[in-house]
């Protein structure tokens, strides 16, 4: 690959691909400690996944975001971010049995004589290659595991529970419980990306969006630049340190020197549809985000935006969000769906099984959502080809990875990826 004709040269301490909140938390993090620093994302918008959009007077997420607060800290700097405009919903994440909605995901749960092995959950380390039937059996008993968790597993990742990374589930358990509620941002989870990106511009670091990096130049001794191109045209960014949000793949295919084709496997990806239902009325279920895993239900989760925040819709309304998770093909049975059929399906879920509402409630289709490469499906047939890339460029001086899940998660990774490249201990 030839270098790109630049129209412009800059300088930086550092470069973040990608303005989701793994780069938006790195960008913030560095400027806040003196570095010169440039967030880069093809997207017209900042935030990834984690943006607010509005329809007809209503606002709802792209999905649901919680950002699971686990420490005094964390919880300052958010307060410290948002200020007025942070909540707290007193609503815990809840899941659905035998008819019943309960408190608690489905990872929540412990059996009730007492079997469940505590210990186990807060320390086991399991081998890389341990699935997550083994993992779970071990902190929960087999047949708790059986009736109680593997339905939703499977649902969600579309794997059978011994190929799913044992891993997986326990990081669940520790990084993403709600047993009393959460805090929110009082307008949806964009207004933290936002108020992230304004306080990284107030420390002097840059975003460019609709803006794609076409090469990572190295040498022997690592990073050199990263060219780029955008509304201002093809620039040349000099820096010595990448941090990368986006995907390890996207990334890997940046390098030049090249990497040859074939030691970048392709994967296979999860997709999700989010189907978004306006209904007439001010509050349709007392619940803000329900775990189902009835197979009669195409949904793996349903959350009523404005139990988040009684500010995304104007009063008399409400917002359900519903997330189908599948396997991004035609012969799917929600991938190959029409829009108006998942609608039609979302509505006759909420009445019968889950009996939220009957035939007669005003409901209307806001959209549908369909994101084909949600995430990469884990399972551990493709172990080894997911961590290629990152091997990959792991191995490249000055490349930091910020690989992050949930919110707060990715936001705390891409903090930590930023003290690498600064060379800071954390």
């Amino acid at each position: 690959m030839s270098p790109m004709t630049s129209t412009s040269t800059r300088e930086y301490d550092a470069i973040v691909l990608g303005a989701g909140p793994a780069g938006l938390g790195a960008g913030l993090h560095a400027a806040r400690n003196g570095a010169r620093v440039a967030v880069i994302d093809h997207a017209p918008t900042i935030g990834g996944l984690c943006v607010t959009r509005t329809t007809r007077d209503l606002r709802y997420d792209i999905g649901g975001h919680i950002p699971f607060v686990n420490d005094a800290e964390r919880l300052a700097w958010l307060g410290d971010l948002l200020g007025d405009r942070l909540e707290w919903v007193r609503r815990p994440v809840c899941s659905w049995r035998d008819g019943q909605v309960r408190p608690g995901r489905y990872l929540d749960q412990r059996p009730t004589d007492g079997s469940a092995h505590d210990a186990s959950i807060t320390s086991f380390e399991p081998a890389p290659d341990a699935g997550a039937d083994e993992v779970l059996a071990e902190c929960m008993g087999a047949p708790f595991v059986a009736a109680e968790l593997q339905g939703y597993l499977e649902k969600i990742d579309g794997v059978p529970l011994a190929r799913i990374p044992g891993t997986r589930p326990l990081r669940l358990l520790r990084e993403q419980a709600a047993p009393e509620g959460f805090w929110f941002p009082i307008g949806g989870i964009g207004v933290l990306m936002h108020a992230m990106a304004d306080a990284l511009r107030a420390y002097g670091g840059q975003i460019h969006t609709s803006t794609s990096a076409t090469r990572i130049a190295t040498t022997d001794h690592g990073v050199g630049a990263i060219d780029i191109d955008g509304p201002n045209g093809p620039q040349r960014f000099s820096t010595e340190q990448i941090i990368g949000s986006a995907p390890a793949g996207q990334i890997a295919r940046l390098l030049d020197p090249p990497i040859a084709p074939e030691r970048l496997p392709k994967l296979a990806m999860r997709a999700v549809c989010v189907v978004y239902l306006e209904v007439e009325c001010t509050q349709l279920t007392d619940y803000s985000w329900v775990q189902i895993d009835d197979p009669r239900v195409p949904a793996a989760r349903i959350f009523e935006m404005t139990n988040w925040s009684r500010d995304m819709a104007p009063p008399g309304r409400t917002i359900i969000g519903c997330e189908c998770y599948c396997h991004p093909t035609p012969d799917d049975p929600i991938w190959g769906s029409s829009d108006a059929e998942l609608i039609a399906r979302c509505r006759l879920a909420l009445i019968d099984p889950l009996g939220w509402c009957d035939a007669t409630t005003p409901m209307h289709p806001i959209e549908v959502i369909r994101l084909a490469n949600a995430y990469p499906s884990p399972d551990l047939t493709q172990l080894e080809a997911m961590n290629a890339a990152p091997r990959l460029v792991h191995a490249i001086e000055g490349i930091h990875l910020a690989r992050g899940s949930a919110v707060i998660d990715a936001i705390t990774q891409g903090e930590r990826a930023a003290d690498a490249a600064l060379g800071r201990a954390r």
